[in-house]
């Protein structure tokens, strides 16, 4: 029976690999491997899937750091329609596939692709910029597969929250705001997407008191950049359980926001207008040191 694995690297975006009947499958950390997980913790060949009657059983090929099912060691029992696996610090879910689940999840593919496309052409016929900064929030939201959100844009006196989904300016203005500080300084910093899937788990993020009371359970992080230039920045989180965010959608995301920066970038001028209601909009903000963020 097809089976899906989802990989939950750590401060990278979940990757997926279908599984095809009748066929093994090695993981490892190399590009020859039919999985591959690029992680220090995982061995060159460090594991295979195999067929065995209704569903797939693990084995370890000799790794450095071990492989897991549900938490004990691979034995040959079948892993059963859903299973918690881990390849060194690579922590896997395992789920078998009939036909129609596994056409649904390739047809669920197809239409992100599709609601990416209709963002676009919608955005590009945006004229007034307020329109423009919440087309893109809502966007990025969506194709994130959050509930949440926010859109910053770089002003004279540091970022400036301008467009917000989910949240009111009351709650972003708050110290306290969840999993929001940590993971903009970051993209900001680096000038890079943050995406991660259980947010409390992340070794970096996960230690703030603000990530752990707000639950988050997936965030992305997208600065909007122009050459060397950063011009804003469009965070995302849910803090349900659900979908993780895929490779594929960080690839949908950051081709969005490479779109978007060049839409903000033409209309750079209405950014430098005086704004009456500038006063209202919240800044984001470091959090004093010794809170425990």
């Amino acid at each position: 029976m097809p089976a899906r694995l989802t990989a939950y690297l750590p401060e990278q975006a979940a990757a997926e690999f279908y599984l095809a009947t009748g066929e093994q499958a090695r993981v490892g950390r190399t590009p020859e491997n039919d999985i591959v997980l690029g992680h220090p913790s995982v061995s060159r060949a460090h594991a295979r899937l195999e067929p065995v009657a209704a569903s797939w059983r693990l084995r370890d090929l000799g790794s450095k750091n071990g492989s897991t099912a549900n938490g004990g060691l691979p034995t040959d029992e079948p892993l059963g329609e859903h299973a918690w696996l881990r390849f060194g610090d690579v922590t896997c879910e395992f789920r078998l596939l009939d036909d129609a689940a596994l056409a649904r999840a390739r047809q669920e593919q197809g239409s992100r692709q599709h609601a990416s496309a209709v963002h676009q052409r919608k955005l590009e016929q945006s004229r007034a910029l307020p329109d423009l900064l919440r087309g893109t929030l809502a966007a990025v939201v969506e194709l994130a597969g959050c509930e949440r959100g926010f859109l910053l844009v770089m002003g004279p006196e540091g970022p400036e929250v301008r467009a917000w989904q989910g949240l009111d300016a009351s709650v972003l203005a708050a110290p306290a705001f969840a999993g929001s500080a940590g993971a903009v300084e970051q993209a900001l910093r680096e000038r890079r997407a943050v995406v991660l899937n259980d947010a409390s788990q992340d070794a970096c993020l996960g230690a703030r008191a603000s990530v752990l009371a707000g639950g988050i359970r997936a965030l992305a992080c997208l600065p909007l950049a122009v050459g060397d230039e950063v011009l804003g920045l469009v965070y995302a989180d849910s803090r349900e359980p659900g979908r993780a965010i895929t490779a594929l959608d960080l690839a949908l995301l950051s081709a969005f926001a490479e779109r978007a920066a060049l839409w903000l970038a033409a209309r750079r001028s209405e950014l430098q207008l005086a704004d009456a209601s500038r006063a209202a909009w919240p800044r984001l903000t470091p959090a004093p040191r010794g809170d425990g963020r």
